[in-house]
């Protein structure tokens, strides 16, 4: 293939007439609601965030990481890569059998037989003992390779009896192949729709080959998308979950997706997944070597907003997707595939832990249901009427729902919309890890800004440690860093409720300058300490304090007062001084103790000049004009139990499962 750019056909911009289709048949019908057999027939009842209501449903995907935006924290999955060929052609598309250095559908190491397949298998889950989920998606489409799809599929199932099975295609045969697909008990199946309208379709797919021909052009995509919707509809009536996938192309279909999700939810499918299109050069895809972009971050959300209607109305949204390879193993956006080589399996007898795994799940679901509860107690949630107002805030975690990576070693931010009470994943971004390894961090400094640069929008970032290099960036970029460990949508709230209150207060006074004295920051730190409206207690864990005087002490900007200690809020030996826009701790009512900050090695922080080891209030300014007029620190002392340290320290890293293996392994459910 040359590097000339590719001339594709003019999309008319003449709105679409929808196909539609009834079961079992390719023709043209209206979109109906979703029935009780197809599909989530309640609007909210079920979905990628949402608790599953209909007890059926909720089964089905209380532990399938792809279908359930909570399991995703906590389940893994595995890909095995049986299925070479494909009966169509993308434009987004470049198969690589032999490939490891790139990370996206379509690409494997290693093609399998089915029997490498079940060894493989066998081995990872005896490894990864929360691996709930086998899929086939490729390199090419399991559904043109049936004898080796299914093959691979009855192996499992016979030795693997507790692992989920799925299936990814593009649907061109599907209808051909259903009834076998519910033979074996396949209850989740995605299907790749791109558009309904044909004219649509001949920007996407050069060519179709069905039934012994090779069909290009307009008349291609009609038939696809008439396949398409008739398996569409046939496994809702078998009560099959059906997700579709969709790549978001912009200029070709992306104006389009919103009537592809009306189409397909009124088919039955219970979930729809709008990606972003990868697309570079270097991939050898049509639209790589012409120079099509994939969408912004924005641009994404902004058209799964749409598709997914006001307090999601009109489809369930998947927003956790991580675009995996044809040979993914592991949790979502997690990839140890080359830990798994084929030296590793082939030719072994590999005993299969049942027992083992179902350990494993059961501790997993402990952990969950204690999370469940301590969501539920702070009455914080994601499904209904969102608040007015809202911000996003990112987030730095390993999985396992908890807070609990470095800002540093993340490769992946989860984007979540806050507020009170409110926390809802909406996206996920890839970054550049930051840093390689304990100490050595950046690349220079365009790491960092194109890190900062693709959380932009973003009104926090809450990390289990960030170093002092990175958090003044993110300061200067009016994005709030925030160390905590923590049950992630906890975090997640009280920072949105804490950054829209102050927002809300800011604009009340008519004045971002409106603020206090030194004297008034002190009562107001004490005021926080003991239950102020504008602080996360909980995170302060009160109970630890026994009574009142609470002892701390503040430091200002040198040649503002004389800074001090002082009890019960008499401020010490501040008096007067400058205002609380320019000095107060981390613009201090809207400061809160954390966890010890720093970036593990020891140092004082240049930003509170005090030990990194010890507790500190964190910056929560929202305003970067205010970033170089105050350092301030606060520590505290407290009497209390020892076994009492802060309450979400203990969980920082996630539970670890115990095996049950003769060894007594631990287990972890997210590596660290």
């Amino acid at each position: 293939m040359t590097n000339e750019p590719v001339a594709l056909p003019v999309l008319s911009t003449a709105p679409a007439a929808p196909l539609s289709i009834q079961p079992g048949s390719a023709g043209q019908a209206a979109a109906a609601p979703a029935t009780p057999g197809g599909g989530c027939a309640s609007k909210k009842s079920c979905g990628s965030s949402a608790p599953a209501t209909d007890p059926e449903i909720a089964e089905k995907i209380a532990n399938h990481p792809c279908y359930s935006s909570e399991a995703h924290q906590y389940y893994a999955r595995m890909h095995v890569a049986v299925a070479p060929g494909c009966n169509i052609q993308c434009n987004y598309c470049n198969r690589k059998y032999d490939c490891a250095n790139e990370s996206r559908p379509g690409v494997t190491s290693d093609l399998l037989t089915p029997e490498d397949a079940l060894a493989k298998v066998k081995l990872v889950a005896s490894e990864i003992k929360q691996m709930s989920v086998l899929g086939i998606a490729g390199p090419g489409d399991p559904l043109a390779n049936p004898k080796r799809t299914f093959r691979t599929l009855e192996l499992v199932a016979r030795d693997c009896p507790d692992i989920k099975l799925c299936l990814s295609t593009n649907g061109l045969t599907l209808p051909d192949h259903v009834d076998r697909i519910a033979d074996l008990n396949v209850d989740h199946v995605t299907i790749t729709i791109n558009m309904i309208d044909p004219e649509v379709g001949e920007r996407i797919y050069p060519w179709v080959a069905y039934k012994g021909k090779k069909y290009t052009g307009r008349e291609a995509s009609k038939i696809l998308s008439e396949r398409q919707l008739e398996g569409l509809a046939m496994l809702a009536e078998r009560k099959i979950l059906a997700k579709v996938n969709s790549v978001m192309i912009p200029g070709v279909n992306d104006e389009h997706l919103v009537e592809v999700s009306q189409t397909v939810r009124g088919l039955g499918a219970f979930l729809h997944n709008v990606m972003p299109l990868v697309s570079a050069p270097e991939h050898g895809t049509v639209f790589g070597l012409a120079g099509q972009r994939g969408p912004t971050p924005q641009e994404l959300k902004a058209l799964q907003d749409r598709c997914e209607g006001v307090d999601g109305a009109d489809m369930n949204m998947m927003r956790h997707c991580r675009q995996c390879r044809a040979d993914a193993v592991g949790l979502l956006g997690e990839d140890r595939g080359d830990e798994f080589s084929p030296e590793t399996y082939q030719g072994r007898e590999i005993a299969y832990d049942l027992e083992g795994r179902q350990a494993a799940h059961a501790q997993i679901e402990r952990w969950r249901e204690e999370n469940r509860a301590e969501r539920e107690t702070l009455s914080i949630t994601s499904t209904g009427s969102k608040p007015e107002d809202t911000v996003l805030v990112a987030v730095a975690t390993k999985g396992s729902g908890v807070v609990n990576q470095h800002f540093g070693h993340a490769t992946e931010f989860w984007i979540y919309e806050a507020g009170l009470n409110w926390a809802r994943l909406v996206q996920t971004r890839d970054v550049q890890r930051y840093c390689e390894g304990a100490t050595e961090c950046g690349d220079g400094a365009s790491v960092l800004d194109k890190t900062i640069a693709m959380l932009s929008d973003c009104a926090a970032v809450l990390c289990s440690k960030i170093g002092p290099g990175p958090y003044d960036a993110l300061e200067d970029a009016g994005i709030e860093p925030v160390e905590v460990y923590e049950l992630i949508e906890k975090a997640v709230a009280t920072t949105g409720a804490r950054i829209t209150a102050r927002a809300a207060a800011d604009q009340a006074a008519g004045s971002d300058d409106a603020g206090t004295s030194p004297t008034d920051v002190v009562a107001e730190l004490d005021l926080d300490v003991l239950g102020g409206e504008l602080v996360d207690v909980d995170l302060l864990d009160p109970d630890l304090m026994d009574e009142d005087p609470f002892e701390f002490a503040v430091t200002v900007r040198p040649g503002s007062c004389s800074g001090g200690a002082g009890k019960g809020g008499k401020g010490g030996g501040c008096s007067g001084g400058p205002r609380h826009a320019e000095a107060g701790p981390g613009q201090a009512v809207s400061g809160r103790l954390t966890e010890p900050a720093g970036d593990g090695s020891g140092q004082t922080r240049p930003d509170t000049g005090s030990p990194a080891d010890s507790p500190r209030i964190a910056s929560s300014r929202a305003d970067s004009s205010r970033a170089d007029s105050s350092r301030t620190a606060a520590s505290r002392s407290v009497d209390a139990d020892a076994d009492r340290s802060h309450s979400v320290g203990a969980r920082a890293e996630g539970p670890r499962l115990e095996s049950a293996a003769s060894d007594g392994a631990d287990l972890e459910v997210a590596r660290s």
